[in-house]
């Protein structure tokens, strides 16, 4: 029995070390805690062959059993230290990768749609066609700050916290905002390279050109696919094939030196500023932030309940205002709905709307000529900023499984038709009454 503890222990260690490695570096993939599962089934799988011997079964069972339990132990104790992903992740190929928060998201003044004079058949043969949106798990509205839509699916609630990946890189954003307001960035402007010395000597000489607002903007001209990559990676290993602030190219890798460039001018972490300056006063928390090479994802892998994600878009539209109280200054919410690129290929391009520019960190789209900007994340999460209509839009989606994009895409311009048309018919009855009341007011005369 000594030899199969020994491979028993040989095996975990090295099953072990498997998940530290593919935790660590590769983990953008669909479900993230996987690799312990893996792990801890093929040491399962080894047990079983081996009780086919009838010789010590009983020790067997209860070495390979206690090797899993020691496994998935050790793995989600460096899971808890490295901040991989969520400890509390619905296990793998569930309805939802998501988990449930410790905390009460936000709580928001309700309203009725009726209120708002939406017409209630209509947004009842709606909600009736969500059905066939098989991805949809979240879906929100939020207008004139009261929330008038909220409707989650496969078991999820307002208590789940979902991966919002590249929505992430517009909160990101917003702290360089905060960090500039508060004196801790000069601005914008500043030269990337000036917060890191450590790699001043071995970059080559066109990022030393590069600036924040080439980050923010997607203009960095790094000559490699979107990718997690680090800071070191982004500044010593990824070259530049583009004149810095000539060319859209979109580079998750720039949020990663921003959200490095927050840590090292606040001397807190991302995280930490985040929750300081930005998700306290406005009332929210975060789930759960990855850590990456010493510093949270700028660019992704960030954890929100819905209602908390209206919540940022809410402060977006009331240009950084909470009450009378100023959380990102009005300049930078300018800056951010600003367009900074006319063309790009990498532009989406549809029949019902379009993808027409980017500001700092969002996207600009014009949906038969009315603005929604909008800040998205792989595999369909939105977070969408009307001003025409003084609202907040906020979907959340399955991301991996597989996509149907024009039905996903034909339902989500239903919404668009549905609020837009309300606003439509609200004018024209407010036009109407006016005309009444004129009217009205000259018989009287």
């Amino acid at each position: 029995m000594k030899k199969h503890l020994a491979i028993f222990s040989l095996a975990t260690l090295l099953l072990i070390y498997a998940c530290f490695i593919t935790k660590s570096g590769y983990f953008n993939h669909p479900y993230p805690n996987i690799d312990e599962y893996i792990a801890s089934f093929l040491l399962l799988t080894y047990t079983i062959i081996l009780l086919f011997w009838k010789k010590n079964r009983r020790k067997k069972a209860i070495y390979g059993f206690s090797f899993v339990v020691i496994l998935m132990i050790s793995v989600n104790v460096l899971n808890y230290y490295n901040e991989w992903h969520p400890i509390r992740l619905n296990l793998p190929l569930n309805s939802s990768q998501s988990f449930r928060v410790g905390h009460e998201p936000f709580e928001w003044r309700k309203a009725k749609p009726a209120a708002y004079n939406y017409d209630i058949v209509t947004l009842g043969n709606y909600y009736s066609k969500l059905k066939n949106w098989k991805r949809l798990r979240g879906l929100l509205v939020v207008q004139d700050d009261k929330l008038i839509i909220e409707k989650y699916f496969k078991g999820t609630d307002k208590y789940n916290a979902f991966n919002i990946h590249s929505i992430t890189k517009s909160i990101t954003s917003a702290l360089v905002g905060i960090g500039i307001d508060k004196g801790m960035i000069p601005s914008e402007e500043e030269k990337v390279m000036k917060y890191f010395p450590e790699y001043q000597n071995q970059v080559d000489s066109p990022k030393n050109d590069l600036t924040l607002k080439h980050l923010l903007t997607m203009k960095g001209g790094f000559a490699h696919w979107d990718a997690y990559s680090t800071p070191k990676e982004c500044l010593v290993e990824i070259g530049i094939n583009k004149k810095p602030g000539t060319n859209f190219k979109y580079f998750t890798g720039s949020q990663a030196l921003l959200s490095a460039i927050v840590t090292k001018s606040t001397s807190q972490s991302t995280k930490e500023f985040a929750q300081e300056h930005f998700f306290e006063p406005i009332g929210i928390k975060n789930g759960f932030w990855r850590l990456q090479d010493g510093y949270y994802c700028g660019g992704g892998e960030s954890y929100y309940t819905a209602r908390d994600l209206a919540r940022i878009g809410q402060v977006y539209l009331n240009k950084g205002k909470v009450g009378s109280k100023q959380i990102v200054s009005e300049n930078w919410i300018d800056k951010s709905f600003t367009n900074y690129t006319d063309s790009s290929s990498e532009f989406r391009i549809l029949d019902d709307y379009y993808e027409e520019g980017y500001g700092y960190c969002w996207w600009i789209l014009n949906y038969q000529g009315h603005k929604i900007y909008t800040a998205r994340g792989k595999g369909g999460q939105y977070l969408m900023v009307i001003p025409e209509i003084n609202a907040v839009v906020v979907v959340i989606q399955e991301w991996n499984l597989m996509k149907e994009f024009e039905i996903e895409n034909n339902l989500l311009c239903d919404l668009f038709s549905i609020l837009f048309n309300n606003e439509k018919n609200s004018l024209e009855q407010k036009d109407k009454l006016g005309l009444s009341l004129a009217k009205l007011d000259n018989e009287l005369k």
